[in-house]
């Protein structure tokens, strides 16, 4: 019996990048109130520029009909980190997993908000 796969290159282009040293862990999102998906972005505009909001619309068009108790925006916010955008590396999963990486936890800060809704709806998921 063979098996074939594919080898999502996500998994292997960032593992070079992880952090030697243990991280403090990420607090503080959860204080946040939970927003729709544009008002949740809005802090990341100045990160991830003017092409967010196209992909939010995208997002959202692709959410109408959520399933396993997520709201629209909750959908869409985990299809929002799933997207690539036309240069692989200003994905917005490109970005927030990179700010994940760093030591200075303070540069999270811009993305409670969005990070709130996104954690709302992994937490939803069977």
């Amino acid at each position: 019996m063979s098996f074939s796969f594919e080898v999502n290159p996500r998994f292997l282009v960032d593992i070079r990048h992880e952090p030697k040293q243990i991280l403090e862990p990420i607090s503080g999102y959860e204080q946040e109130p939970l927003l729709s998906l544009e008002e949740a972005c809005r802090p990341l505009e100045n990160i991830l520029g003017i092409e967010l909001n196209l992909y939010i619309t995208v997002a959202k068009l692709n959410s109408q009909e959520p399933e396993d108790r997520l709201t629209q925006d909750e959908s869409a916010s985990i299809y929002l980190y799933t997207m690539e955008w036309n240069e692989t590396e200003n994905s917005l999963y490109a970005i927030l997993n990179q700010t994940f990486r760093t030591a200075d936890r303070s540069k999270l800060r811009p993305w409670f908000k969005y990070l709130k809704l996104f954690f709302t709806a992994i937490f939803k998921l069977p």
